[in-house]
């Protein structure tokens, strides 16, 4: 059995440093634990800068056996679809995806291999979320916050997302099919929701890793375009329950262009949720609602779990009965 290592970079020369390290380091590990890997890293529009150090990394990998990283250097693209193109350059058995921001732990990914070996599919950590703040607005502070693995084929759910640090086996990727490149933030939840009823998925004890929140972040942020694809997950789905305000305008051109392959019919009363006439003013309180401060939501969700005053946001979440 092989893994495949899969990283999507654009526009990473800042997270390069600690990531080549961390990658160095990890493939010594495996090496020395007898598990052959192959180090994927699709580039996209690399920068010199980018090209030097991923060139190096490969260099001082393939050299010193310390498995095989082959790069691939690609015009601008979804992350997503560098993670198909980088599973059809591998033959490997199973698969971890690694974003250039983002520390992955060794313990945790031998868990995961070992547990793929034992018949797992699908497998999924815990990690800690790294986020930098100001204290009193000056002195930088680090918080380390730890975050459950989420993952629930069971019971799954807008908090039922795949963690960044999950590992799969090929031929769950074969039978589900590849990645939707259309998505930019949420095709890997979208991709394992395919496959909820028949799966097999394991969770990890050991922590996957350190996930660095730097505003930047595709997912894990709350924006707009990743509150518009988790949306789009569940309107395939038919659940409507777990539906939340989104941009209207948005979310309707992507369900009519690319969004609904099925070409499923959606339900008159969620469309009219989504994009009705009261859609707009909707999503506008509820998006400024959740982008307020965490202790004035915190207050705001108390009052209004006690019928004191009106929140978007804990109507939505009575609606689908998963707290936000």
């Amino acid at each position: 059995m092989s893994l495949a290592v899969i990283s999507s970079l654009y526009r990473s020369e800042a997270h390069l440093p600690a990531f080549t390290a961390a990658v160095y380091g990890f493939a010594k590990r495996l090496s020395e634990r007898g598990i052959e890997a192959h180090y994927l890293p699709i580039l996209n529009d690399a920068s010199p800068r980018e090209r030097e150090q991923i060139d190096q990394l490969a260099q001082e990998i393939n050299v010193r056996y310390l498995g095989r990283m082959t790069p691939q250097y690609v015009p601008r693209e979804t992350l997503y679809a560098s993670w198909n193109r980088a599973l059809a350059q591998s033959s490997a058995l199973c698969f971890a995806p690694w974003n250039a921001d983002d520390i992955r732990s060794t313990e945790a990914a031998i868990e995961g291999y070992q547990a793929l070996q034992a018949g797992a599919e699908l497998v999924d950590f815990p990690y800690t979320r790294v986020m930098l703040s100001k204290r009193l607005g000056i002195f930088p502070r680090q918080q380390r916050i730890p975050a459950p693995c989420s993952f629930d084929s069971a019971r799954f759910t807008r908090r039922s997302g795949l963690g960044p640090f999950f590992m799969a086996r090929r031929s769950l990727y074969e039978r589900l099919g590849p990645f939707d490149a259309n998505f930019r933030v949420a095709g890997d939840t979208e991709w394992a929701s395919r496959g909820l009823s028949a799966v097999k998925f394991v969770p990890g004890r050991a922590n996957g890793g350190d996930f660095l929140v730097h505003g930047d972040n595709l997912s894990n942020s709350g924006s707009d375009r990743e509150e518009l694809e988790v949306n789009l997950i569940f309107m395939r789905r038919g659940a409507s329950q777990q539906l939340r305000p989104a941009d209207p305008g948005a979310l309707r051109a992507a369900w009519e262009s690319w969004g609904n392959p099925a070409q499923l019919t959606l339900p008159a009363d969620a469309a009219d949720f989504l994009w009705g006439a009261e859609a707009e003013a909707r999503w506008r309180r509820y998006r400024r609602e959740r982008l307020q401060p965490p202790a004035l939501r915190r207050w705001r969700l108390a009052l209004a779990s006690r019928g004191l005053l009106y929140s978007e946001e804990w109507a939505m979440a009575q609606r689908g009965h998963d707290s936000q």
